[in-house]
């Protein structure tokens, strides 16, 4: 049974959030302020910790601060709940490492699903850190091949990042060589740019993890065939910064631009994107190269939810968006550079 911190001043507040978990079936241990939740941590196994921001003692972000500065409970996912909705609140509380948040009053669904998604992101949070297990989770179970990889894998960073890549692959549904197509036209534009060798070859690794977060998604979201309504894509937006918090665990410059692409490939030119609404050149290259050629990409295939586009109307797609979801100059150099993408997608094809 998982365990769940929850830290909160408001006793109410405690007994609506504990009722809700332990219907679902989760063991909670209850704080008062952020002092008590350490003491706890200290000396009781926890899987997840839900955090308030306005407490006596010690408020949830000096509590948030000290965890995650703690590497005995670095892994154990922290999700930031609090009737502060600002931007400039959750911001400075995913800074301090939090990995989510929530604001109350609590919506039943979402916060189950926050909680239960936040406790999976743990157990990968906790192989990428003892480089012991990848993966056990239930992707495993779509696929013997993946299994035996699983078991065959090296410690190595470079075989964490193809497994994680496979997985959120067979998560999504997507098609079997999208990730590797991805990586490959990242890397062509990337060159144009005039990256060095060995930064082109970190995005060529890099970029098929675009997708990673979306292990944390739910599957009745993820493999949803129809459209999805406006509280599912809220929580499907998520994925970005899952994304994030799986990779950003380690600093080393594969990771760390796996992280940045995470983040960031759902960033739009004109600051409509998502999950920080940055815009311009404040969206760092990475992200706004793996923007054009994910959508290109994702465009041409077929997935449960849409039929294949036309290469006509792709390109016509990604050239109107030029400067609005798209940078520019990202445009023009992948459009300079057609006949060596669609060479590409001849080469990758689909098994």
């Amino acid at each position: 049974m998982n365990t769940v911190l929850l830290c909160d001043d408001e006793l109410m507040n405690r007994k609506v959030a504990s009722k809700i978990l332990i219907k679902e079936g989760f063991n909670v241990i209850e704080a008062q302020n952020g002092k008590e939740a350490i003491d706890i941590l200290n000396n009781s196994r926890v899987d997840l910790i839900l955090m308030d921001l306005m407490m006596p003692v010690m408020d949830g972000y000096e509590a948030t601060s000290i965890i995650k500065n703690d590497d005995r409970f670095l892994a154990i996912p922290l999700i930031i709940v609090s009737a502060l909705s600002d931007k400039e609140a959750i911001t400075k509380g995913l800074k301090l490492g939090a990995n989510e948040y929530l604001t109350k009053p609590y919506d039943i669904i979402e916060f189950i699903l926050r909680v239960k998604n936040a406790i999976k992101l743990g157990a990968y949070q906790n192989m990428l850190k003892d480089h012991k297990k990848i993966l056990e989770i239930e992707v495993s179970k779509k696929t013997k091949e993946l299994q035996d990889a699983l078991l065959e894998v090296q410690k190595s960073e470079r075989d964490i990042i193809s497994i994680l890549g496979k997985t959120a692959e067979f998560r999504d549904n997507e098609t079997s060589a999208h990730t590797l197509r991805v990586g490959e036209m990242s890397a062509l534009i990337a060159k144009k740019f005039g990256w060095s060798d060995e930064d082109v070859e970190l995005i060529r690794l890099a970029a098929p993890m675009h997708d990673m977060g979306k292990v944390g998604i739910s599957d009745n979201i993820l493999l949803k065939t129809g459209k999805l309504d406006d509280e599912e894509f809220e929580i499907m937006k998520q994925h970005s910064i899952i994304g994030y918090s799986i990779l950003s665990q380690k600093e080393t410059p594969l990771l760390k631009l796996a992280a940045e692409i995470a983040l960031t490939h759902h960033e739009k030119y004109n600051a409509k994107g998502y999950p920080n609404a940055i815009g311009g050149d404040d969206i760092p290259l990475s992200g706004a190269i793996v923007a054009v050629v994910d959508v290109f990409d994702a465009l041409l295939s077929e997935r449960p939810y849409k039929k294949a586009f036309t290469l006509e109307k792709t390109l016509e797609i990604i050239q109107s968006e030029s400067g609005s979801h798209f940078h520019p100059k990202v445009v023009e150099l992948f459009m300079s550079s057609l006949d060596e993408i669609i060479s590409i997608r001849v080469k990758l094809q689909d098994a």
